[in-house]
């Protein structure tokens, strides 16, 4: 038995390597791969050591710093090449900026139907007597400056008889009024002539007095210029007969008579006479 086991130990013979030809192949692969992998070990081994330090050396770091202190003493370059880099890095910052902005706009933005515009607020007019016209969309879309007008006019033709009585008595106050002052006139002058002051107090009493009656009779040339005769004869009494009272009396009529003519005028172009 122990010659048996003996014989298992021991190398193979050439016919027993010659039946089992693979197994001899696998061991010699496997040998091979535990020799490489002792090598690698023993590299990575060797990398893993620190390095030795290398001394500085302090006149290197000196003129290091005097470098570096100089390079910042002297700004920025300004040579064709620095100025090239300098435009590349303010695209680029202004490419980062530009993306900056856009991922804010993107994180504001609401993303959706856009609201519609609101519709035109018509003004409608406060006032109680508001012409209907005003409502209309037309008036509307006009300027202030022309519905302001129209406004005007529409106002006026409605209340254009609301106001009758009043602008008669416009009419009669400045009836007497022009009476007056032609008939002070004409009273200065003939006081001065006459050397009496109560001349021109009678005409100061008859001029708004005939005046008045002038504009009651039609407010004509020919109302004006008989009033201012009538008038006169009044006002001068029993120094008609004298011989410069002619002239004064040929100043009142032509005076009295140009007033009613303007009022004629007037009537007859369309102007109010109130």
């Amino acid at each position: 038995m122990m010659d048996e086991q003996e014989d298992d130990w021991a190398p193979l013979t050439e016919e027993q390597l010659a039946m089992r030809p693979g197994e001899v192949e696998d061991a010699q692969c496997v040998g091979d791969f535990r020799a490489h992998q002792a090598s690698e070990s023993a590299v990575s081994a060797e990398s893993t050591e620190t390095p030795p330090e290398i001394p500085v050396d302090p006149r290197a770091e000196q003129m290091m710093r005097d470098l570096q202190a100089r390079v910042a003493k002297a700004g920025p370059g300004s040579s064709l090449i620095a100025q090239v880099q300098h435009r590349e890095q303010r695209v680029a910052r202004k490419q980062k900026a530009a993306k900056r902005v856009a991922v804010q706009l993107a994180a504001t933005c609401v993303v959706g139907a856009a609201p519609k515009e609101p519709e035109p607020v018509f003004e409608v007019a406060k006032q109680s007597d508001m012409d209907e016209r005003e409502l209309e969309p037309w008036f509307q879309e006009l300027p202030e400056g022309e519905r302001g007008r129209l406004r005007e006019s529409w106002t006026r033709e409605r209340h254009k008889f609301d106001y009758t009585g009043k602008a008669a008595r416009r009419r009669m106050l400045r009836a007497a009024c022009y009476g007056t002052l032609c008939f002070v006139s004409v009273g200065l002058m003939m006081g001065v002539l006459f050397w009496d002051l109560m001349v021109l107090l009678r005409c100061t009493l008859v001029g708004p007095i005939a005046g008045v009656i002038a504009q009651l009779l039609g407010g004509g040339r020919f109302s004006y210029g008989l009033m201012g005769l009538v008038g006169f004869v009044a006002a001068m009494g029993s120094g008609i007969m004298m011989g410069f009272s002619f002239y004064g009396m040929l100043f009142c009529i032509s005076t009295m008579a140009a007033v009613g003519l303007d009022g004629e005028m007037r009537r007859s172009a369309g102007y109010r006479d109130d």
